[in-house]
């Protein structure tokens, strides 16, 4: 919750949950190569005046060839909406944002930042260890 802001009405969470999503699919399932995000958070999305959510930030974006089931790299991203096999493993894939776009779901019903510095599960470490 923002200090000195109003919460969002449940319509405009439930709007901007569905623009995600659909913002998300058309990346992973209809770009040719399809795309991966690796930064799907609050502060990447997009707002018009209507609520309608984009996906933007494509600074750590990869494209991935239709055969590739995932890219191994250095991990990059935000703490706290990185995928755990991501941090693990280096490998990323369409459930890389998936875990992202859960944790931006947390955060949409929550109406809290779910690894703020002054979160419990922040202060824990982690997440993953609730």
């Amino acid at each position: 919750k923002c200090q000195g802001k109003p919460t969002l009405d449940w319509s405009k969470r439930m709007r901007i949950a569905l623009g995600t999503a659909r913002g998300l699919l058309y990346l992973h399932e209809q770009c040719n190569p399809k795309i991966i995000h690796r930064d799907v958070k609050a502060a990447n999305i997009l707002l018009d005046e209507g609520f309608e959510a984009v996906v933007g930030d494509f600074g750590l974006a990869k494209l991935l060839d239709r055969r590739d089931s995932h890219v191994t790299t250095a991990v990059r991203g935000t703490v706290g909406h990185i995928a755990p096999e991501y941090l693990s493993t280096g490998q990323s894939s369409e459930k890389t944002d998936v875990f992202g776009f859960g944790m931006l779901l947390l955060e949409l019903v929550t109406a809290q930042r779910a690894m703020g510095a002054g979160s419990a599960l922040y202060q824990k470490g982690m997440f993953l260890d609730w």
